[in-house]
């Protein structure tokens, strides 16, 4: 017997999250382990360089032009209006385009490593890490170009509202990734071997996961599949996702580098640090919301506005309470933890834990409209408002930076969000779902 709608697409919103929350703890523990092995290994300097290579390599995950989010869009409200064939070509097409990105950025990646001077970029040049800076950042971007086709099997089970699909997946690569790690230090390989081991893992476990997904011939890609002209509202959808990422990285994931650009390689290790932790609870918080983004795509294809109204402000609630509570408990260990995990002498200032304390709670909340606005593909509205807040962030973090140091970057961020980005979310949201209400009474 076939659940109703609403109750099955609870049902897989539940299984989403509680298949989540296990693989996002062992991310945790593997970025508590791998942290310390990190800074142990390379010392304070080198530590700086490391952190921020790995954000270089995390910014690469914009490098599909956001076609990986528009497919998650694209599938959900495929799905919601029983069109499967429409899913079969936009998978098919995504997969071309994107594994031919793919391959242009690794020609350009072989100009850079030859011509480019990556000391002076990362600003190491005539330091101990200087001659680090080009193979480990030739590999981070390597393994962040590799993993970029073979995400996309992810992104097509999110989109199926079959995100607990991945967690299997994405728990064999944490694992991977930890071994690979300890060996690449056991070896002594150095930066650049560690940024192998990182990579290696993550590879692996998409591949999988995309075979896994390949089994099923409904989803298989095929070239008598491949429909651009069809793929054109997809191609769009995902440039606006692509441009709301771009300001977001610009106004947070920028932060390592901004950092070591204007404080030097050890400020930028502090930054990295101090992100790493509270990162830590805004992923627990993503495991919980991601599953809304194609539930709410499929409840508004299918016109169930209450659902969608109801599911919002509960959302919102549930994300600001355990943020809340999270931020504060973060707030009164972190540094006996720091202690603990990467020794006494690596004490973080209050002022830049207590700054990433306030961007876990907003960041948390604003994420819930973000997620509904995904699922109704409502992206230039975001675009404009994220791009706004990026840019005032951004002046923002070279203003503080000079005053309030390390903290006064991530200050920048939590100013320029809360006073500009999420009054305007939480407008828009309210006004969407009403006019979509009354559209279809």
């Amino acid at each position: 017997m076939t659940l109703p709608h609403a109750k099955q697409r609870n049902r897989r919103m539940m299984l989403s999250m509680l298949a989540g929350f296990p693989v996002r703890a062992l991310q945790i523990l593997s970025g508590i382990l791998i942290v310390p092995l990190a800074y142990r290994y390379l010392g304070a300097e080198r530590f700086g360089l490391w952190s921020a290579v790995t954000a270089l390599g995390s910014m690469l995950t914009l490098a599909d032009f956001g076609i990986g989010n528009g497919l998650i869009t694209a599938i959900s409200a495929a799905t919601g209006r029983e069109e499967p064939e429409r899913i079969r070509r936009a998978i098919s097409t995504a997969i071309l385009i994107v594994g031919a990105i793919a391959a242009l950025l690794l020609i350009g990646l072989a100009v850079l490593v030859a011509l480019g001077d990556w000391a002076g970029w990362l600003n190491v040049a005539g330091t101990g890490a200087a001659g680090e800076a080009r193979p480990a950042g030739a590999v981070c971007v390597l393994m962040a170009l590799l993993v970029l086709p073979v995400s996309l099997a992810a992104k097509i089970r999110t989109g199926l509202q079959e995100a607990f699909r991945n967690s299997a997946w994405d728990a064999a690569g944490v694992v991977l990734t930890l071994g690979l790690f300890v060996l690449a230090i056991r070896l002594d390989t150095g930066m650049a071997g560690l940024a192998a081991a990182l990579g290696i893992g993550p590879v692996l476990a998409a591949l999988g996961n995309g075979i896994g997904l390949w089994q099923r011939q409904s989803l298989r890609p095929r070239w008598a599949a491949v429909d651009f002209d069809g793929f054109r509202p997809v191609a769009r959808l995902g440039l606006l996702y692509f441009a709301l990422a771009c300001s977001a990285a610009l106004a947070t994931t920028a932060d390592n580098l901004i950092a070591i650009k204007l404080l030097g390689p050890e400020s930028a290790g502090s930054v990295g640090i101090a992100g790493k932790i509270f990162g830590a609870a805004q992923a627990v918080v993503i495991v919980a919301l991601l599953p809304l983004w194609p539930a709410f795509g499929e409840a508004l294809a299918r016109g169930d506005h209450r659902w969608a109204r109801r599911a919002l402000w509960r959302s919102v609630g549930m994300a600001f309470g355990i943020s809340l509570i999270g931020a504060g408990i973060l707030l009164a260990i972190a540094n006996p933890v720091i202690a603990l995990w990467l020794g006494r002498d690596t004490v973080l200032p209050l002022d830049l834990l207590a700054a990433n304390a306030a961007w876990l709670v907003l960041q948390s909340t604003g994420n819930v409209f973000g997620m509904l606005l995904n699922g109704a593909g409502v992206i230039r509205f975001q675009i404009a408002a994220s791009v706004s807040y990026a840019v005032i962030a951004v002046a923002l973090k070279f203003w503080l930076a000079d005053g309030l140091g390390m903290a006064g970057i991530v200050w920048g961020t939590v100013a320029s969000y809360g006073l500009v980005a999420l009054p305007l979310y939480v407008r828009y949201a309210r006004r969407h779902l009403d006019r979509a209400a009354a559209a279809s009474s």
